[in-house]
């Protein structure tokens, strides 16, 4: 019996002994729960605050793309501010998606370029987004008075045409034939777009909308 009083005694003034470090290790681990929840929490806030920004832009960009004398600078501006703004949204790349579309409504190809560049640099080379911002970029390149440019440009286009990984082919393929339809390499412009056809025949879920403009331009007789 003195053995069993001995015993309890022990494992009280143990536990009295360790009830402090296990109070603060018990803090701790509550401490960083709380934090873990909090911090999702302050990301999930602040992509709300992205995409109801963003969304209101998109209105915003769609209205006055209609307009006969748009205010691109203004909008711009609102895009740029944005884009400080919510500067650790996984929505970045958009911003700045459109903020190319302005720079090219107003003729300015050599910044589009530049926010081109920067988009491509700041994507993970496993995005599927990357294969549509290097085709962009390819195709302003080809308007280029840069020869060398041009050849670079053409050959992204031709490596995005060929990519079956790339799911903007379809893209690259029909505007890689208009290229070659517009400096009148009629064949290699048939070519191409054969391939587009042929590769479409059996797509029921998601043809691609180039095909009927492709087709027509094979019917075409060149005399």
């Amino acid at each position: 019996m003195a053995v069993q009083k001995m015993s309890f005694k022990s494992i009280s003034d143990l536990l009295n002994a360790n009830a402090k470090p296990l109070l603060v290790v018990f803090s701790c681990v509550m401490a960083m729960i709380f934090l873990f929840f909090a911090y999702k929490w302050w990301i999930v806030k602040r992509e709300r605050a992205a995409q109801y920004d963003f969304a209101f832009l998109m209105t915003e960009y769609d209205a006055m793309s209609r307009e006969k004398e748009p205010q691109w600078d203004v909008l711009l501006e609102k895009f740029e501010k944005n884009y400080e703004k919510h500067s650790y949204s996984s929505l970045l790349p958009y911003y700045l998606g459109y903020k190319v579309q302005i720079l090219l409504a107003q003729d300015k190809k050599e910044e589009a370029l530049e926010t081109l560049h920067k988009m491509i640099t700041g994507i993970v080379p496993s995005s599927p987004m990357l294969a549509m911002y290097e085709m962009e970029r390819a195709l302003i390149q080809l308007d280029s008075d840069d020869v060398q440019l041009k050849e670079v440009a053409l050959q992204t286009l031709k490596n995005l045409a060929n990519n079956s990984t790339n799911m903007f082919r379809d893209s690259a393929q029909y505007y890689l034939g208009c290229y070659y339809w517009s400096q009148n390499n009629i064949e290699e412009a048939r070519e191409i777009w054969q391939q587009l056809v042929d590769e479409q025949r059996d797509e029921k879920m998601a043809p691609s909308p180039w095909v009927d403009q492709v087709q027509a331009q094979l019917a075409l007789t060149i005399v």
